[in-house]
């Protein structure tokens, strides 16, 4: 079995305090990183092969079309990949960096280790000039750990990830990719654009109910994490796209009056109706990504689409150097 370099802070010092504080807001939510757990990432994997989830096979059949001119345009000499997932659709471009590169290194870094796993198995097979790299950490807390190279490096942030933040933190994680690139580095975003809300709202809401078991095991990570007594059969899957911040909204929406023990004790009364919210998904415009880029100090270079124009790919590089 390969073998896995924990790179993890161990910032989450105060989790416990977080989790109380989040629960307890009028407005109460869950840290989207406890969707994917072990269990998670399998089913988020089964998401991406629905009919309804347009995103990954749209990503896809992009890079696909353009893997060799993205590592041409990039001049990459090895890959690090942040949330990688099972690397699936990264392999194509692996494979058009190893027509280029007598032997390349692939950095596989994600925050399950079941995910990791997956990549390996994914891509130890394809060549043995291809050496992969397992790193498990948070992208948010633990980019500080990531070495630069002396290669030049192409940085991989697909899958849309970017639309699971705020503005905030998608502005901070754009900055701290921008000061971890060297000179010669560039970096690949993925992003789901802004289409017709009844596309965007099928991907969130399968017919095979996947995103619903998905949605729901975030209660099982939280009870295992916290000693918590969430009865995942008392919440309901519940979407709903909010067209002023164009994006999918993901909740648990409570079907009764229930009380939940605190980690410091407390009961926690959750009224029938309230909702949790889990995830959000952003959908970017142009102008909306302008902004964040021009924030980041990234400008692009190239970008690719699909011909209906749902999703897009941007090569970017550091402003001050071009």
């Amino acid at each position: 079995m390969k073998k896995i370099e924990n790179i993890s802070l161990k910032k989450e010092i105060n989790r416990k305090k977080n989790i109380i504080f989040l629960l307890k807001s009028k407005k109460k939510s869950l840290p989207t990183q406890y969707l994917y757990d072990d269990v998670g990432s399998k089913l988020f994997e089964k998401i991406c092969e629905t009919e309804e989830y347009y995103l990954t096979r749209t990503e896809y059949k992009i890079l696909n079309s353009n893997s060799f001119d993205i590592i041409k345009a990039s001049s990459a000499e090895e890959l690090f990949e942040f949330g990688s997932g099972s690397s699936k659709k990264t392999k194509t471009l692996i494979l058009s960096a190893l027509k280029k590169n007598k032997y390349l290194t692939y950095f596989s870094f994600d925050i399950s280790s079941e995910a990791l796993y997956m990549s390996y198995d994914e891509l130890s097979k394809i060549s043995e000039n291809l050496n992969v790299r397992l790193l498990k950490g948070n992208f948010n807390l633990d980019i500080s750990r990531i070495e630069a190279s002396k290669k030049k490096r192409l940085y991989l942030f697909l899958g849309s990830t970017l639309g699971n933040f705020n503005n905030k933190v998608a502005i901070n994680f754009l900055q701290n990719i921008s000061n971890l690139m060297n000179k010669e580095d560039s970096f690949l975003l993925g992003v789901d654009k802004v289409k017709d809300e009844k596309i965007i709202n099928l991907a969130y809401n399968d017919k095979r109910g996947i995103t619903k078991k998905f949605n729901k095991n975030i209660l099982n990570v939280i009870n295992k994490e916290y000693k918590l007594n969430f009865n995942k059969n008392n919440f309901l899957h519940n979407t709903i796209y909010n067209s002023e911040k164009s994006q999918i909204e993901m909740y648990l929406k409570s079907t009764a009056l229930q009380s939940i023990k605190l980690p410091n004790n407390e009961n926690l009364n959750i009224k029938k109706g309230e909702k949790i919210l889990t995830e959000i998904s952003r959908k970017f415009s142009e102008e909306t990504l302008e902004r964040l880029f021009a924030k980041s100090n990234l400008k692009v270079i190239e970008s690719y689409t699909d011909e209906k124009k749902y999703y897009s790919l941007y090569l970017l590089k550091i402003k001050k150097y071009l």
